[in-house]
């Protein structure tokens, strides 16, 4: 009897790893992808065009509170705490992106933004959703083909205002950079994050001209190290705290990234003051086919970047640089680097041929290659699932 249920239970535990194995061929499709374009037409997008350099808010949609009896990443991380230490760094968005929950502690505050993390898989293919209206509960934790990873894109986007691809070049790379040349849909690419920067992703999906904006966060799983904490941050430039407010200024590429410079030996205190004087972007404008951003202060360099990531021109010791816009730039990103590490990146200006500069081709479902897949992964899967279950030794 024993050597029953021994075989048993394991015939139970493998029928269960091979059909999660299998989940993402039995029931997601496969996509046709538009072909990778570099931006295009004789009008260039600029979001800062029309810039109110007033209205700034600082904001970070990545990191965990104390959830699910603390077995996540965010076990030292209480709510409160994080609030209150975000506020006092000046921190005006404050999302709580804990995995595959939403945090509801200040709901009823004018500014709250309902967010969570999705994702439950080994290669970290994770995103952020913005304004998320539920949880989706699917995931495929092993391996995620390009189309299984546009098929959650596709059931993510109907439940949130806007998403996000966070950590990219994490791990086990949850996204290449050929997933960044194809996918569609998403909004936002978490560049910047205090663990893995992943700068040379969002380069690769804007050269083939997905208009994708920059999300900076910290993403920090110990609240109580000012090393962790405050050292990324989005700025948004919003008059309203209001989330609504804040999405579509994001959607609309109306922010920028700062990686913020943090001394040794610098505690909460000290930080909360000098979070009082981080450099801040003035204006970032195109006249006659010149590009001129102007910051509040001298930056060490200035860094036009273009195709491919390629460093079109640098400009040192400066509070403000000027960039010819030539007929092969397809588009062209800032960093704007104030030497510490503190460097601000601004959002690219691109070129645009139809009336929406932010219109994107979408993936569509491939009827023929879907079917194709979908008889030959569910006649394997039931094939191993009956020689399983036949097994006798």
């Amino acid at each position: 009897m024993h050597k029953i249920n021994t075989i048993l239970i394991l015939k139970i535990f493998l029928s269960l790893l091979l059909f999660l194995w299998a989940l993402p061929f039995l029931i997601s499709p496969v996509y046709n992808f538009p072909e990778p374009t570099p931006f295009s037409g004789d009008k260039v997008w600029n979001p800062y065009q029309n810039l109110d350099s007033s209205g700034w808010k600082k904001g970070n949609f990545q990191i965990q509170s104390l959830a699910w009896g603390g077995l996540t990443d965010g076990s030292k991380n209480p709510t409160d705490s994080i609030y209150s230490i975000y506020e006092k760094l000046g921190y005006q968005v404050i999302g709580i992106s804990d995995y595959m929950k939403i945090n509801t502690y200040s709901k009823d505050h004018s500014g709250y933004m309902s967010i969570y993390e999705h994702g439950y898989n080994f290669r970290k293919t994770h995103q952020v959703s913005l304004g998320a209206k539920e949880v989706y509960w699917l995931d495929f934790p092993f391996y995620q083909t390009t189309s299984q990873k546009q098929f959650i894109i596709n059931q993510l986007l109907p439940r949130t205002q806007i998403l996000a691809l966070v950590h990219p070049a994490f791990s086990l790379e949850g996204y290449s950079h050929r997933d960044l040349q194809l996918l569609t849909g998403y909004h936002l690419i978490e560049a910047l994050n205090h663990q893995i920067y992943s700068l040379s992703h969002w380069d690769a999906a804007l050269s083939a001209g997905k208009a994708k904006f920059i999300l900076a966060d910290d993403d920090a799983h110990d609240i109580s190290n000012p090393f962790l904490v405050g050292v990324e941050a989005t700025l948004i430039q919003s008059q309203s705290q209001h989330p609504d407010s804040i999405i579509e200024a994001m959607k609309q590429g109306k922010s920028y990234g700062l990686s913020i410079y943090t001394p040794d030996n610098e505690n909460y205190t000290l930080k909360a003051e000098r979070s009082k004087s981080l450099p801040k972007l003035l204006s970032a404008k195109i006249e006659n086919g010149v590009f001129t951003v102007l910051t509040d202060r001298v930056a060490e360099e200035i860094r036009f970047i273009g195709q491919e990531g390629e460093v079109k021109r640098r400009k040192p010791n400066t509070g403000g640089a000027q960039y010819l816009i030539t007929k092969d730039d397809t588009y062209i990103r800032t960093e704007i680097d104030f030497g510490k590490g503190e460097v601000m990146y601004l959002n690219p200006i691109f070129r645009f041929e139809s009336e929406n500069p932010l219109e994107e081709t979408p993936a569509e479902i491939s009827i023929f290659k879907s079917m194709v897949m979908y008889l030959f992964s569910w006649s394997l899967f039931l094939f191993i699932m009956r020689a399983l279950w036949h097994w006798r030794k």
